[in-house]
């Protein structure tokens, strides 16, 4: 399992993620700073603005974003120090996907993000019914058979 630890708290260019040395291009350094804008009717996304060591003053460039994504979404840095996200949903995962979701992140969730993952839960019950009794199936408890 990787180490890997959420960052909270970045949602607009003025509470962004700072890196304060980042690539840009082959010789020159700058800065980039990430956050995860939310839309309502679209979800979240990842976004990224790196500043132009080019100009007096460094001046931001124009901001990246991703394709939105919906359900539980938080940015991470991963086992090398980069930012990343992740998006969980319950039309694409079932139980084996929650489970491993669970295993990895379950740890550092508050209880706000565990209440969004369980409500995920039970919409992907509703929505795979089939896969879910296949996973609860394979998954139950062996009863102890008394003599």
């Amino acid at each position: 399992m990787s180490k890997c630890s959420i960052l909270r708290g970045h949602t607009s260019p003025e509470t962004a993620y700072l890196v304060d040395d980042y690539p840009y291009g082959f010789r020159l350094r700058c800065k980039i700073r990430y956050w995860l804008e939310y839309r309502k009717g679209h979800g979240h996304r990842l976004v990224s603005q790196t500043s132009n060591p080019k100009v007096a003053g460094e001046p931001w460039n124009q901001p990246k974003a991703s394709t939105y994504g919906s359900g539980l979404a938080f940015m991470f840095l991963d086992e090398q120090g980069h930012v990343q996200w992740t998006h969980f949903d319950c039309y694409s995962h079932a139980g084996q996907d929650f489970a491993e979701f669970r295993a990895q992140w379950g740890g550092q969730l508050n209880s706000e993000e565990l209440a969004s993952l369980n409500v995920l839960e039970a919409m992907s019950r509703k929505i795979n019914p089939e896969s879910w009794a296949a996973w609860d199936a394979a998954h139950a408890p062996i009863a102890v058979q008394e003599r």
